[in-house]
């Protein structure tokens, strides 16, 4: 089929890798190319391009009378422009249509992590992006636009790139404890039964984001008071109550984020939660290890016979994290936490324990080491149900 010879090239090509991630404090490089006769044909009379950054806060406040009243505010983070070309002052080589235009500019060393978070009423967004714009003079021309996103993240501190790296290596060092101990019981009346859940993580004041991070669960239930028996079964060989996880997908762990937003004087929250994956949760995960304890009858000093049967699992995984780092601006505040659940049969058995974790300071200092002099962590598995912004 022949080609359509109505087909124009286009007036410039912005030549610029929007899926790379930039680290604050770096600079940001790209080229134009411009070709004259179509510039020309178009009356196109200058090329700009502009390096911008905004901080977008909206809170939707529902009146009793139906109409909802709309709060938005806007904090300018950067905004470069340079002029690249205008008619006459440049032109390409000889037997070319085509004028090579390059440009840089530095991004300012304390900018936040490119964010977004939306709801029914509520949505914040950290943005950036590079525009080139043609202009063409005249009450009835549109100026060209072309249009790219780019993904910002602070500067690591050298203590976190040290973090990062010992823990790529393996974790060698102490560790700190979450725990949470509860009463259960599978009916309404009745003794209770009793869980406690320990999760062990690097004793480390925050974590690297996308490095594997070494997580050890614990899990163990003790039955209601009981007369001893053989094992920890009924008369039909099924497992007492309360039976803890042998399969790690039985333990759930969610990302949870928590965004404080202002716009105006007006506040709101923001809370969403993503489902990790390759570890803890995951029936598909092949890189949890686990360690069932064997049964242990523990009785009762005051009373023969009675008892308690103690059951105990243990898993060990890496979890990726592949998130923006926890931040804190004018408007926008967000924090994160890991939420593991392990639910038992009954009402009100579902037992959740959440860990708080920071990802990376937003205003590490710059150094000759930084992020980008990291070596890349192994791939990980894309988050369908994550915002653009945080698979980075």
């Amino acid at each position: 089929m022949a080609p359509n010879s109505d087909v124009h090239p286009p007036t410039f090509v912005l030549d610029f890798q929007d899926h790379s991630v930039r680290v604050a404090g770096d600079y940001v490089a790209g080229r134009v190319e411009l070709n004259l006769a179509r510039a020309q044909d178009e009356g196109v009379e200058s090329l700009r391009v502009n390096l911008q950054g905004c901080m977008v806060t909206t809170i939707i406040e529902g009146n009793s009378d139906g109409a909802d009243a709309r709060h938005e505010q806007t904090v300018e983070l950067i905004k470069s422009s340079k002029t690249l070309w205008d008619r006459g002052t440049a032109f390409p080589d000889p037997g070319s249509h085509v004028l090579d235009l390059p440009f840089q500019f530095k991004l300012p060393e304390n900018l936040p992590p490119s964010f977004h978070i939306c709801g029914c009423h509520h949505e914040a967004v950290i943005r950036y992006g590079i525009e080139v714009v043609g202009h063409r003079p005249g009450r009835l021309r549109k100026d060209r636009r072309i249009e790219k996103s780019l993904t910002v993240l602070p500067a690591a501190s050298p203590a976190q790139v040290l973090a990062k790296r010992t823990l790529k290596q393996g974790w060698g060092g102490p560790w700190k404890t979450f725990f949470l101990d509860q009463k259960i019981r599978q009916g309404i009346w009745g003794d209770h039964s009793h869980v406690r859940i320990e999760v062990k993580m690097p004793k480390l004041e925050s974590y690297p984001r996308a490095t594997p991070l070494p997580v050890k669960f614990y899990i163990e239930t003790r039955t209601k008071p009981m007369s001893r028996t053989d094992a920890p079964e009924d008369k039909s060989h099924r497992p007492l109550f309360p039976a803890p996880p042998t399969q790690s997908a039985d333990v759930k762990l969610y990302f949870h984020r928590a965004a404080s937003i202002r716009a105006n004087r007006k506040y709101g929250t923001g809370n969403d939660s993503f489902q990790t994956r390759g570890g803890l949760g995951d029936p598909t995960s092949t890189k949890v290890k686990s360690t069932v304890d064997a049964a242990e009858w523990i009785p009762d000093p005051k009373k023969q016979d009675q008892g308690v049967w103690k059951r105990a699992v243990r898993f060990e995984t890496k979890e990726l994290l592949p998130y923006a780092p926890s931040f804190s601006t004018e408007t926008i505040e967000c924090k994160y936490f890991l939420r593991f659940t392990v639910s038992f049969p009954g009402i009100g058995n579902d037992l959740k324990l959440n860990v708080p974790i920071h990802l990376d300071p937003v205003h590490g200092r710059l150094s000759s080491t930084t992020y980008a002099d990291v070596p890349p962590d192994d791939p990980y598995p894309f988050l369908d149900d994550c915002p653009p912004a945080y698979c980075t």
